[in-house]
């Protein structure tokens, strides 16, 4: 924490997010009124998106995407890096019910599958890059492999059928942010604190965080077990927590010396997102600090 690397790379997911939420509290096998919403998406862009709006100077790199887009990149200081020329479809549909509760998700991501020259992307050097798991498998391991002597590398899950991916490659990561399901996923274990246990003996340095929804987020710092509750928030759309809580973590990393605080931060920083807040960076961090007086955080030894 506090180390000198002061600005960051998202490598991974830029597409178009549609968002549909049903109207009545019920569901029909057929026709369901809805409300609909369109914006940028994807965890890389969503993570990139939250650093540059408290002005961390930020780069995303991506498959190619619209000149539209490329201009509202541009017009929120994010600078874009292509991995292509061609522009390939690819989205992401999440369905909420009417109190704004995730339902299901739906991706269209095979494009992002493709195996890509990645080895062109010019050398990066204390940087501090994030990593989501949307590329092949290939090409994510060869990023963390060719970045990882230099860098800070942190791996967002992404998605349960996805963590396979770094299987192989946890040595080199520095942070790794997961949810509950692929932390079972990816150790083949039965609950977070087995799972929690065996990335740990994989990789004793990392800094490891697993969300769990409502319930208690465990992390691992420097040999000690942290874990938190979120706060109870009235729900406006749970769709995005997971990146916010992601970046504000990886923001909160760099300019903390407690892992305390960035813990209750960015989980706090996670509810903010689900209750809906929106405001300018300086209202907007003065919520997450008192919100997350609130939350308080245990620590124990770790007795692996």
């Amino acid at each position: 924490m506090n180390d000198k690397r002061n600005n960051f790379v998202c490598i991974g997911a830029l597409h178009p997010d549609y968002v549909l939420q049903l109207k009545n509290n019920y569901f029909k096998n057929r026709t369901n009124p809805i409300s609909h919403k369109k914006h940028l998406g994807g965890v890389a862009y969503n993570i990139a998106s939250k650093l540059a709006f408290l002005n961390i100077k930020t780069e995303l790199i991506s498959l190619n995407c619209k000149s539209v887009n490329k201009k509202w990149l541009i017009k929120n200081k994010i600078k874009f890096t292509s991995l292509t020329e061609k522009i390939y479809d690819r989205y992401y549909t999440s369905v909420l019910n009417h109190k704004g509760e995730m339902i299901l998700g739906l991706a269209y991501m095979d494009n992002y599958e493709k195996i890509l020259p990645v080895s062109n992307i010019k050398n990066k050097i204390n940087k501090n890059i994030i990593i989501d798991l949307n590329l092949h498998h290939r090409n994510i391991k060869s990023l963390i492999t060719k970045y990882h002597y230099k860098n800070n590398i942190c791996v967002c899950g992404t998605s349960s059928h996805k963590v396979y991916k770094i299987k192989d490659s946890l040595n080199k990561i520095n942070v790794l942010i997961l949810n509950k399901q692929e932390s079972l996923n990816l150790t083949n274990k039965k609950s977070i604190k087995e799972a929690l246990q065996n990335i740990i003996e994989q990789n004793k340095n990392l800094i490891i965080v697993i969300t769990n929804g409502r319930n208690t987020v465990f992390a691992y710092h420097d040999n000690m077990i942290y874990s938190c509750k979120p706060l109870k928030v009235k729900i406006k759309n749970e769709n995005g927590a997971g990146d916010v809580m992601s970046a504000l973590f990886n923001y909160y990393l760099l300019k903390l010396k407690k892992f305390n605080e960035v813990l209750a931060k960015s989980v706090a920083a996670g509810g903010l997102q689900v209750s809906g807040y929106q405001s300018e960076k300086k209202t907007y961090l003065q919520k997450i600090d008192h919100m997350s007086k609130n939350i308080k955080v245990k620590v124990s030894k770790y007795n692996g």
